[in-house]
């Protein structure tokens, strides 16, 4: 699904050892919904990947049970 930007939205700046799995555990408190903070900067993070260069700004969205929601719907066809 397509993450549009809300007033909800964080962000933040990575440091040295931080992973998209390992911040979507302390956000989210569940490394699987790495996705979410994947799809959500699609310019700052390269698929593929959990690795984040130190430095670079993520937007973290914290409301997200609209885009569990919408991603459970497209993987139901």
């Amino acid at each position: 699904p397509e993450i549009e930007p809300r007033e909800t939205d964080i962000y933040v700046e990575t440091e040295w050892g931080d992973r998209l799995d390992l911040l979507a555990f302390q956000f989210y408190g569940d490394v699987t919904l790495y996705w979410i903070i994947a799809l959500a900067n699609p310019n700052n993070v390269g698929f593929g990947t959990l690795f984040v260069p130190r430095g670079t700004q993520l937007r973290i969205p914290i409301d997200i049970s609209n885009i569990v929601d919408a991603y459970n719907r497209l993987n139901e066809l």
